[in-house]
Parts: structure tokens; sequence; C-alpha cells
């Protein structure tokens, strides 16, 4: 047994001491079309079928660079593209500039124009040299000349980012779901699936790109298993709540993990006086809700009783679960996530209060914080995007839902998203077909996509 099957081995031993039963669980369906490329290359797509679309939708694309033979110990991956996305148009990019603007702007986007690699495998430090670069012209350049600027600048930048880190998830979830798969094996070893999952993950990190190609492997091992670690924390925790007020837990997620979780209610325990403890949930108590008893909304039955969904969760995300759909109350979470957005904005931006300049701003933040997260609030902004880029790829995904559910489950997600840069879940089927497009037009210009892995090429031998 090797050192990595070991460690997995006894990750996973762990974890199911946690966890009870795998989840009502679906294995997407993936297929990967090999394009070569001029100059000794080849381009791998992945495709994902997609509920109620006639044809597979291309999720994601791989650039090998084979150096024109057929040696395999040599190939080595250079960049990754996300094509459920595009690059902002300058319309986005000035209402993203705008603070305390949290909504989808449904304007036309770039479906057209060259793809832009989501990740460079051959150069994963350049994007903390740039983000480096760019903070420090924020501090030292932009600050200083007042509210106005301050604020709009770093609304952009917030929002540029959160849209990169939104990308980078969409395709970890996209290369998540190869690594059990046949498909992903025929096509990608073992090693490249490795490289390309963590260099994902790494990528949402401020320093990540920094990390050097030997330690990928302790940082992989790392990640899954604090990973599995939260789920199986979150899946407890979630589930002993749910029995403790009368009300019925489904895991869900692909390939037999548990990364989210429905509650329901039965109708006919409305008539109970039960009492119910909120703590960890997040939503008000169900049995004293008049909506609920005259409730006409979506419901299952099973078994004879008569279901009725309250919430959905993400499971990863750290220490909670964390409320990402109330069915009761659409826009309770959009509010929830909007106040975080505005006392960040109101701090940083207006009132130019850093944490690093103000020490006793800093010490204070840390202890408020640190109460806030023992009493269940989800303070951390990267994660919260993380759990939400996750579960809207993985319902586009996953035929184990019922249609109804899934698409109302979109449609508050949809709701959900605030970055006036992202793209919105209904455009994202006809947004990859002409990305791809673009992509193989780039792919079979002489002067496009061949003559940049010369250059890449060329630079590497220089240096």
């Amino acid at each position: 047994m090797s050192s990595r099957a070991l460690w997995f081995f006894l990750i996973f031993a762990q974890v199911a001491l946690l966890a009870d039963p795998p989840p009502t669980a679906t294995t997407p369906e993936f297929r990967i079309e090999r394009q070569p490329v001029a100059g000794g290359a080849e381009l791998l797509t992945v495709f994902g079928h997609v509920p109620e679309q006639v044809t597979d939708i291309p999720l994601l694309a791989v650039l090998r660079d084979t150096l024109g033979d057929q040696d395999p110990e040599n190939d080595r991956l250079r960049y990754v593209w996300v094509l459920t996305s595009s690059r902002p148009t300058l319309v986005q990019r000035a209402v993203g500039s705008l603070p305390f603007f949290y909504w989808h702007t449904h304007f036309s986007h770039n479906a057209d124009q060259r793809p832009k690699p989501v990740l460079d495998l051959g150069a994963p430090a350049r994007p903390v040299v740039t983000s480096l670069a760019g903070y420090t012209t924020q501090v030292l350049a932009l600050d200083p000349n007042g509210a106005i600027v301050r604020s709009s600048t770093r609304s952009y930048r917030n929002n540029l980012e959160d849209s990169r880190r939104l990308h980078l998830l969409e395709g970890l979830t996209v290369i998540s779901g190869l690594e059990d798969r046949p498909d992903g094996a025929a096509v990608f070893t073992e090693e490249e699936l490795v490289e390309i999952e963590t260099r994902l993950m790494l990528a949402g990190h401020t320093l990540g790109g920094l990390v050097s190609a030997s330690r990928l492997d302790s940082a992989y091992i790392k990640e899954r298993a604090r990973t599995q670690e939260t789920r199986g924390h979150n899946w407890e925790l979630l589930r002993q709540r749910a029995e403790s007020n009368g009300l019925y837990f489904e895991p869900f997620g692909a390939a037999g993990n548990s990364t989210h979780a429905l509650l329901w209610i039965a109708r006919e325990d409305l008539e109970t006086d039960h009492k119910f403890d909120g703590q960890f949930l997040g939503v008000s108590d169900p049995y004293r809700d008049p909506r609920l008893k005259s409730w006409t909304g979506y419901q299952q039955t099973r078994d004879g009783k008569e279901m009725i969904p309250l919430a959905l969760y993400a499971l990863d995300y750290p220490k909670v679960p964390l409320l990402l759909v109330d069915f009761r109350d659409t826009h309770r979470p959009k509010r929830r996530e909007m106040i975080r957005h505005a006392a960040t904005d109101t701090v940083s931006g207006v009132l130019g209060i850093s944490k690093f300049g103000n020490w006793p701003f800093f010490t204070g933040a840390t202890i408020f914080n640190f109460v806030q997260v023992r009493h269940g609030a989800a303070n951390d902004r990267s994660a919260r995007l993380k759990s939400y880029a996750e579960v809207r790829e993985w319902l586009a995904l996953d035929e184990s839902l019922e249609p109804g559910l899934r698409s109302l489950l979109q449609d508050r997600l949809e709701i959900m998203g605030v970055n006036p840069m992202e793209e919105t879940i209904a455009s994202e089927a006809k947004l990859a077909q002409a990305q791809y497009a673009a992509l193989l037009r780039y792919a079979a210009d002489p002067a496009g996509l061949p003559a940049r892995l010369a250059r890449d090429r060329k630079s590497e031998v220089l240096a």
C-alpha cells in the first residue's frame, strides 16, 4: 500500500466513526474529449450531463503539454479554464465598484471572447505577486484619496476576487467528481488529478500559489482530512439538532459525500406543542408559524406523511452548518449576507479602518468574532463563498433530486447571490457553450494558444 493510500485509509476510517450511514447521493455523469493543439499539446475538456439539457455542457478544460512526443513521462499540465464563467463586462465592472450594491446585474456577458485561464499550473505564484501588488497599491496609493475612492476601489477588488474564487471552486467541484470515476482515470493520471485539485484549492488562499510542487501531496492530504472532519462534525451536529427538535434530517451530496443537508417537518407534527431550540439552525420556530399551517408551497409525501421543507444547509462550513436556503423566508439568508458585506465595506471602505493598522480595533474585532463564532455565526467570507459555490455546482449536475425541488433550490440560490460580477445560474449553460467555442477558435489559431505555449516554454528554458 502506497503512503498516499495509507493516509487516505486512516483519514476515512477516522471520519467513518463520526458519520452515520451514507447519504442519498448520485455520481455526476462526465465525459472527456481530447482536442490536439499545434506545437505538441492536447486540450482535455470535461463535459457534464445537466438535467433537462439536450446536450452535455462543457465545464472545464485543461491543456496538457506533450512536447510533441509519445512519452508520457515528460508531459505536464499547463492551463485550466472554467467554461461556465467569462470575463466581466465593462458594465459589470462599473457596477461592481459601487459600494453597497449586492444584486446580480443580469447584463450580457463576454461569452464570445477568448476565455482566460483561471489557473496557470506552470506559474502558480504569479497570482500571489499580482494580488500583493494590488493590495499594496490599494493601501498606499488609493486609500489616502478619501472615502469615495477608497470605498469604490475596495468594493471592486473584493467583488473581482470573489468572482475569481467562485470560478476556482466551480472547477474544483468538477475535478473532485472525476477522482473516483473511470472517465477521469483513463485520461488523467492520479498525480495530475491531485495536482489540479490541490492547485485549485491553494489558489483561493492568499499565499497558496507559493506552495512548492514537492509539498502538494501533503497539502492535498491535509485539506481532504480537514474537509472530511468538518463534514462529519456538521453532519452529526445538524442531525442531533434536528432530532431534538422533532425535524427530519436528509443529507445529500455527490459520490457518497455528505456535502449538504435538508431539514423537513411533517405537517401532522404542526398540531403538536413541541418545544423548539433554534441554536445552530438559524430558522424560526416552525411549530408556531401560521405560514406552515396554511402552507401551499412545495411539499413531498413520504410514508403517508406530508413533508414540508424548512432549510438547506452546507456541511463544509467550519464549526457549524451554514444556512443557505430558508423556505419560509426567501430573502433571510441574503439579508444576513448583505449585512456582513455592508459591515466590511463600511469599516474598511468608508471609515478606512484596518485591522493591521489599528491595534485596538484588531483586538476588539478578534474578541467579538470569537464570541460570535462560538454562538454559531458564519463570519468567514471565503468559507461562505465556498459553500455557496459547491451547492450551485452540485444542483446543476445532480439528478437524484426531484426536478421541482431542484428548480426551487436553484431559484433560491439565485436570490442568494450578492456579487454583480457573478454569472447567474440560468445563463451558465449557454455561456459554457459559447466559451468552449471561443476556446476552440483560440486553440486552432497559430497566433493564439500555440503561440502562448511556445512563449511559456521559451521563458522556462531561459529561466
